[in-house]
């Protein structure tokens, strides 16, 4: 948290949320907090998710380019703090490449 607070203090962000979900697993969705950051998106209220490192959205790669990909059709930018794009963008190329060649990416 210290380092999100940080950067929004560089940046200029002075009205945020921290959504946190100490002691659930990060292998899926079902935490409280990222229920609520959903719903918060769903209603509007979200136009930008900053985290420290897309493992912080979820430690399943799918799960992170799904979600990805649902905040960016909803018009809500998504970034982190440690450049995590490049390996947002890699995964979305190796998904891709593996569906044209008929693979099933689990």
């Amino acid at each position: 948290m210290q380092k999100l607070l940080y950067h929004a203090s560089q940046n200029g962000i002075a009205a945020f949320a921290l959504y946190v979900d100490n002691g659930y697993n990060g292998l899926n969705f079902n935490r409280p907090a990222f229920s609520l950051m959903q719903q918060d998106m769903s209603d509007g209220r979200i136009s930008k998710i900053v985290a420290t490192s897309l493992d912080r959205i979820s430690r399943n790669s799918l799960d992170v380019l799904a979600f990805a990909d649902y905040a960016v059709s909803t018009g809500i930018s998504l970034e982190t703090i440690n450049g995590d794009h490049a390996t947002l963008d890699w995964n979305r190329q190796l998904y891709a490449a593996l569906a044209a060649k008929g693979g099933e990416c689990k």
